[in-house]
């Protein structure tokens, strides 16, 4: 919590000007962060400038791209098959990423693709995080048996191959939007969990939880009110981090077939695709990977230099 001196004037006659009183002016963590430290840390480094540009654009292209262009994402046009990338100052004058196999714009269906692999990765690093960290309160808050259940559970999610079980549920309940979205909303809480249970310890018996605890605050007022908004900036940076290795791993489930089900575009769907093409239409395979990498390289620097800034101990 940021302390600033506000100063309030004295009423004629009764203190003189140097004499004036200094109460602090309320501010909390997580606004100092952001107003202070955060955006203007990011954008002083370089390569987290670049990350902060290049996320802006591919959520700009998901979100008005593909309604600005003529092309159908899902219409095929056997004619226009393997039509190589053609650059032009015109957008709706040519395929400017080439096309598919039956035809298909790559870049509308990269826009198009990115709405669905953002979501999923967006969606599911919000699921996750959100579980893990009532559980990681809970657990860390509460202790005892019920703290120990809770952090086995976790452990036992950390410890199994993610993608390994995620094949296995896709497989068994077929591939699709929602059972995504599921499998990584419910099962990949168990690192927010452990850090959010670290953290709650440490806090647990803090100089500003006793005074809560002396003024009568309850349990959940001191959780809610005292203890979650420390674990903010943690959290923030675990779930960027999160964020990005959800969209490799939609792609990874896409490009196995057990992830987004065709004719629906995803980066992985489109990886998939393209694979067979290699020699004969590179284009088909190049550009969802590239943007794949790209997006989650801009994630990850973003996240990383987050981590720098939201730790006081580390210099900007």
């Amino acid at each position: 919590m940021t302390i600033q001196e506000r100063p309030i004037a004295a009423s004629p006659g009764t203190l003189p000007a140097h004499d004036q009183l200094i109460l602090p002016e309320r501010r909390s963590r997580l606004s100092s962060i952001l107003r202070n430290r955060a955006f203007g840390g990011v954008f002083r480094y370089p390569p987290s400038l670049i990350a902060t540009i290049i996320l802006a654009v591919v959520l700009l292209g998901a979100t008005i791209g593909p309604s600005l262009l003529v092309w159908n994402p899902d219409s095929t046009t056997l004619r226009d098959a393997f039509i190589p990338p053609t650059p032009t100052l015109n957008p709706n004058a040519a395929h400017i990423f080439g096309t598919d196999s039956v035809g298909r714009d790559v870049l509308v269906r990269l826009m198009t693709g990115a709405r669905v692999s953002l979501l999923i990765g967006f969606v599911g690093a919000s699921g996750a995080a959100i579980i893990g960290t009532f559980i990681g309160l809970a657990a860390g808050w509460f202790r005892g048996a019920t703290g120990a259940i809770l952090m086995r559970a976790a452990d036992l999610q950390i410890a199994l191959p993610f993608l390994i079980f995620a094949i296995t549920v896709t497989a068994v309940l077929g591939p699709g939007l929602w059972v995504m979205l599921v499998l990584f909303c419910v099962w990949s809480w168990g690192g927010y969990a452990r850090v959010t249970e670290g953290l709650t310890l440490s806090l647990a018996h803090s100089e500003f939880i006793e005074a809560a605890r002396v003024t009568g605050a309850g349990t959940t007022r001191i959780l809610f009110r005292h203890v979650l908004p420390q674990l903010v900036s943690p959290i923030l940076v675990l779930w960027s981090f999160g964020f990005a290795i959800l969209i490799i791993t939609e792609a990874s489930l896409s490009f196995l077939g057990m992830g987004i089900k065709p004719p629906q575009a995803s980066w992985g769907v489109m990886l998939a695709e393209g694979r067979q093409y290699l020699r004969t239409a590179w284009w088909l395979a190049f550009f969802p990977g590239f943007i794949i990498s790209l997006t989650v390289w801009s994630i990850n620097t973003i996240g990383d230099r987050l981590r720098d800034v939201v730790d006081r101990r580390l210099p900007l």
